[in-house]
């Protein structure tokens, strides 16, 4: 499946069920919000943010969000769900692809999210230029904390094999999986603040994950 397809799937999931991935937020989102507060950070990016349930989050907490998104049904949901909750002033939604880097200022942000975004259909030179900007985009002392999929899921090595560390799941997504190994080669001009490792019980089936957290140096 390329590129387009996968775009094309996730529109089309994102429009079929508003909560894809629950009504509520991540677990990992409000690990956040505490990491982020007690870091004394205020100005967020999300990347890859969905449907916006940890966006909607961090907007709620007082933080303010950029969420960014290759999905347009996905960043129309969060538009309309800020509106009704009058949380425009807090987040500001953009179609964006990451790949083609972060469109903000050097130096300019506190803190970067994501969540599984990494995990996604990305060629490890692709996830090394994305790590880069957020680096860029980080003040000193800047918090970069996401999530991917790790070698302990019980779908890694399972299905059509797409190349590097990726396979075809049973509902079409192409999932990137890494070892600590390739977490540690990647953190490149940051300090590794922690790798964790935690189960993620969000549909369609629990997930192996590793909690990521850098800081720019």
């Amino acid at each position: 499946m390329d590129e387009i397809d996968q775009r094309k799937q996730w529109d089309s999931t994102y429009t079929s069920k508003a909560d894809f991935f629950g009504q509520q937020p991540s677990d990992l989102g409000y690990r956040a919000v505490e990491i982020f507060k007690k870091n004394g950070c205020h100005r967020i990016v999300e990347l890859g943010c969905g449907q916006g349930r940890d966006s909607m989050l961090f907007a709620r907490e007082g933080f303010k969000v950029t969420a960014l998104d290759y999905s347009e049904s996905g960043i129309c949901q969060i538009r309309e769900r800020a509106c009704k909750l009058c949380l425009d002033p807090n987040i500001e939604c953009v179609v964006h692809d990451v790949r083609s880097g972060i469109p903000l200022p050097d130096a300019s942000v506190d803190a970067i999210y994501s969540h599984m975004l990494f995990t996604m259909e990305l060629w490890e030179k692709e996830i090394s230029f994305i790590l880069e900007e957020c680096r860029r985009v980080l003040r000193p002392g800047g918090l970069n904390l996401y999530s991917v999929r790790n070698d302990h899921d019980p779908h890694f090595g399972k299905g059509p094999h797409k190349g590097e560390d990726m396979w075809q799941n049973p509902i079409g997504f192409v999932v990137h999986f890494f070892p600590e190994e390739k977490i540690r080669r990647l953190a490149k001009g940051y300090e590794i603040v922690h790798i964790r490792e935690f189960d993620d019980p969000s549909p369609p089936f629990t997930k192996k994950l590793y909690e990521v957290l850098l800081k720019k140096a």
